[in-house]
């Protein structure tokens, strides 16, 4: 027996409740309460699940949750040590296939350069053109007035240029058109209610766009509220006096005492 079922064990007994009242009020089975008190991991469900056995047993036997966690944490480590597995080797075939995708996208990107570099030369070829056919439809008179300034002002146009030049070689100027920002997503709005009355409460872990947000026990009558653009998660130990919200939808998570339920928005 290892200290953490020997500290739950001595609790419980020094108490006077037997082993068929914890389980009545923990809403714990009784043989899960054996293996716990003997610190036989392996026939507990799992680690998410004895976890919230033992802080269900130490609200019940009022004793320090997070102690007894860290001692399970411990004891959890020794009986079973990491055992490292080796990688088995990758197949050649991909050794071999992975520098043709390397030469395809240096192929590639060779040609993109490549364009690129003839329409530079030929978008500048085509302005040349333009500027000397100007020069010579209207050439520069001899003598400039000395009425006109040195410098003039510049300004900044709100208007895009059209894409076709119009006669005599002007370009015309059109309002541009604004692009409007994209809308928001609406929110998912969701409520997680714990009945009220007596109760342990609930063992919750709530994640919303992928991100955990709250993860302990929720008390009776206890009501939480989150918010998400995409998707929520929701584990409850307990489900059955847990109820679910969601945009104004009220669910009921189980129908079943001391049943663990994972609920999802929107549904898989």
């Amino acid at each position: 027996m290892g200290r953490l079922g020997e500290r739950l064990r001595l609790a419980r007994e020094s108490r006077g409740i037997s082993l068929s009242r914890a389980a009545a009020e923990t809403r714990i089975l009784q043989r899960y309460l054996v293996a716990l008190e003997d610190s036989d991991f392996i026939n507990l469900p799992g680690d998410v699940y004895t976890r919230g056995f033992i802080r269900n047993s130490a609200n019940s036997l009022e004793l320090p949750a997070e102690e007894l966690l860290e001692m399970y944490r411990i004891e959890r480590g020794r009986a079973e040590p990491a055992t490292v597995i080796s990688a088995p080797a990758p197949p050649r075939l991909r050794l071999l296939f992975v520098p043709s995708v390397l030469g395809v996208f240096f192929v590639v990107l060779t040609m993109i350069g490549l364009s690129y570099l003839v329409l530079t030369l030929t978008s500048r070829i085509g302005e040349n053109a333009l500027l000397e056919s100007e020069a010579t439809a209207f050439p520069t008179p001899a003598t400039e007035p000395s009425a006109l300034p040195t410098s003039l002002p510049t300004t900044v146009s709100t208007m895009a240029p059209r894409t076709t030049p119009a006669a005599g070689g002007a370009v015309d100027l059109i309002p541009a058109t604004p692009t409007p920002p994209p809308a928001p997503e609406a929110p998912i709005v969701i409520e997680v209610r714990v009945d009220p009355g007596n109760n342990r409460g609930s063992w919750l872990r709530i994640a919303t766009d992928g991100k955990v947000v709250y993860q302990q026990t929720a008390l009776a009558g206890e009501v939480l509220k989150f918010t998400a653009q995409r998707d929520i998660f929701v584990r409850a130990g307990n489900a059955f006096i847990v109820t679910v919200v969601i945009n104004g939808q009220e669910q009921r998570l189980s129908m079943t005492p001391g049943e663990v339920v994972n609920f999802t928005w929107p549904p898989n």
